[in-house]
């Protein structure tokens, strides 16, 4: 791989981190950050239609990070998962330390908060949004801002580490 090639990924994953940024300023706007007190006191928890919007940003916060992870993983490694459970061995391949191909994507400790996310979007997308519950939405919208910094920190990193082993052209 070339570094200008390397340069046109490391834009796709900035581009995915800048999406992210998107889905926080919208729940942002809606008060829906900050502490689980502030959150619970806009959040109505029997209200699924507000559930459903708020679940479909929760949604596609993983969706934008899992998207990195697949550029990585088909541009980078060549290969994506398969199986029943790929997409939790996605999340798990991007903590690795690969010699000769990348650095590791993620740490362990940001993996573990996203993973959190990976499994609120399996139950999004496989249960009816009056199912979905206040509680545990609550948590993760409490969770998201530090998740996403971590998760930006650690993609940031990753590619100034790539820059810095990739041979000059």
């Amino acid at each position: 791989m070339t570094r200008k090639q390397f340069m046109v990924i490391a834009t796709r994953l900035k581009e995915e981190l800048e999406n992210i940024k998107g889905l926080y300023s919208e729940l942002s706007g809606r008060g829906l950050t900050g502490s689980k007190k502030k959150i619970k006191s806009v959040l109505p928890p029997e209200d699924t239609f507000i559930l459903r919007a708020v679940g479909s940003i929760l949604h596609d916060f993983y969706v934008a990070a899992e998207n990195i992870f697949e550029t990585v993983a088909r541009e980078i490694d060549e290969k994506l998962p398969a199986g029943e459970h790929w997409h939790r061995e996605l999340l798990l391949r991007m903590t690795l330390d690969i010699p000769e191909v990348r650095p590791p994507v993620l740490s362990r400790e940001t993996a573990g908060k996203l993973d959190e996310f990976r499994a609120f979007r399996h139950v999004f997308r496989n249960v009816y949004g009056f199912n979905l519950s206040p509680e545990r939405m609550v948590d993760l919208l409490n969770k998201f801002s530090h998740t996403f910094n971590c998760l930006e920190k650690d993609v940031y990193t990753f590619i100034q580490t790539m820059k810095k082993i990739m041979p000059e052209e």
